[in-house]
């Protein structure tokens, strides 16, 4: 039992480690520097959150409004529509 239980424990803990590492920061300097880069690119630049370990923008830019995902490094990964 106590095995199982180290098992379910370590299991748990590298879990959490290995989600961690793909945390990303998200502050006010972080998303003036995201808003910058689009803006320069042409997109009108609106709310700016982080999933699945990308930054994610919603932006508009002729007149489409599109889903914008940047990496750790603020290259763009994709841009959905």
């Amino acid at each position: 039992m106590k095995s199982i239980l180290f098992a379910t424990a370590l299991f748990t803990a590298a879990s959490g480690a290995a989600f961690a590492s793909n945390d990303l920061p998200l502050n006010d300097e972080i998303k003036a520097q995201i808003t910058e880069m689009l803006t320069a690119d042409g997109y009108e630049v609106g709310k700016i959150k982080i999933e699945d370990g990308l930054y994610e923008a919603y932006a508009k830019k002729d007149g489409g409004k599109y889903e914008v995902l940047l990496d750790g490094e603020f290259n763009i990964v994709k841009v959905q529509d």
